[in-house]
């Protein structure tokens, strides 16, 4: 079978996206939206850079809708536009298009409430089409690997999934500082990050699909940020932090229930080796379940020392979505979440 996809967005992950899905045989890239006008009009092989596909890149979202496809591999940042992202994936699904999703805040509808549920479910029976998010971190890490090992487990008292990365090497200065808030002091509100509430959206969903899985009963949950600043100027890729300001954080989310913390999904980040000596260290994701038996497990996702270890994980979350494509389009009509999407196993292009 070839599965007809649409490639939904252009820029780092989605053209790793592209240059995996181009080497697949049982793929056919069939369209391509892109939100940055200097790419409309433009090849999409180009704009990977692995040379021609003969697929022209568009921002006119109606030629995407009338492009007969299978699916849409939807790979946008969609926390800068929720409702128009909402928007874009309902007429996607209601054209009878399956969507696979890498957007953290789509991970769990029922998360974004009854009418936002409501309206991805509608979509999928008009069209006959499934949706489904999925990632890395959130998307993976935080969802499946943990509940996966929950079927080894007798008692789970607390389950605790971290992310650790440096950021040192990260060129953007808009994501580092003003979005995250890195060189600012920690009780400036400018950036982004500032607001613990907002920074929670990355987890928060995911947090409420792991207690509705395991059957627990959700009090609250709570969102945290935590931050260390430099006792020096550090020189990094983004620009300086000057001493003084913050250098590391730990961010995230709680799942409180019966009056107790049972989930914790968090990010630990630095820009220096020496801050924080007392947090993860590393390159990896951690996941931890406390119970009965007790379960441990570090995973690192690339070379350990790689030059750009984000680039790893944003490969990982692209494959991520690749390898569903044909779950999805094979599911019944309808929302499939993490904890209801089947075992999946890649096939290696390049040994078919």
């Amino acid at each position: 079978m070839t599965y007809r996809v649409i490639n939904w967005a252009t820029g780092h992950t989605g053209k790793m996206v592209v240059r995996a899905t181009a080497e697949r045989p049982e793929f056919e890239i069939v369209g391509a939206f892109t939100y940055n006008p200097d790419k409309a009009g433009q090849d999409l092989g180009d704009i990977a850079g692995i040379g021609k596909l003969g697929v022209i890149a568009t921002n006119d979202r109606q030629q995407i809708l009338d492009t007969p496809a299978d699916c849409v591999l939807f790979l946008a940042g969609a926390e800068n536009d929720v409702p128009g992202s909402i928007a874009d994936i309902c007429a996607l699904l209601a054209s009878g298009k399956n969507v696979v999703t890498t957007a953290a805040n789509f991970i769990y509808p029922k998360s974004l409430g009854p009418d936002v549920e409501k309206a991805i479910a509608d979509a999928c029976i008009k069209g006959n089409t499934t949706f489904h998010g999925l990632g890395i971190m959130p998307g993976f890490f935080a969802e499946s690997l943990p509940l996966l090992f929950t079927r080894l487990a007798r008692r789970i008292d607390r389950i605790v999934c971290s992310e650790t990365l440096m950021y040192d090497k990260y060129p953007s200065a808009y994501q580092m500082f003003d979005l995250m808030g890195f060189g600012y002091t920690p009780d400036d509100p400018t950036p982004f990050f500032a607001n613990a509430e907002l920074v929670g959206e990355t987890w928060r969903h995911s947090g409420w699909l792991m207690a509705d899985t395991l059957g627990l009963p959700i009090d609250r949950i709570e969102c945290f940020r935590n931050t260390v600043v430099t006792d020096r100027d550090l020189h990094v890729a983004a620009g300086t932090i000057k001493a003084g300001t913050v250098g590391a954080m730990n961010f995230g989310v709680k799942v409180i229930s019966e009056g107790r913390e049972r989930i914790r999904l968090q990010h630990f980040t630095r820009m220096s080796d020496h801050l924080a000596p007392d947090w993860p260290t590393g390159h990896g994701w951690l996941v931890d379940l406390e119970g009965e038996p007790e379960i441990h497990a570090r995973i690192a996702v690339g070379a350990h020392d790689s030059e750009m270890p984000t680039d790893d994980a944003c490969m990982a979350t692209g494959m991520h979505a690749i390898h569903a494509v044909p779950y999805v389009i094979d599911a019944k009509p309808g929302i499939l979440t993490l904890a209801d999407a089947p075992p999946v196993w890649a096939k290696d292009p390049f040994f078919l």
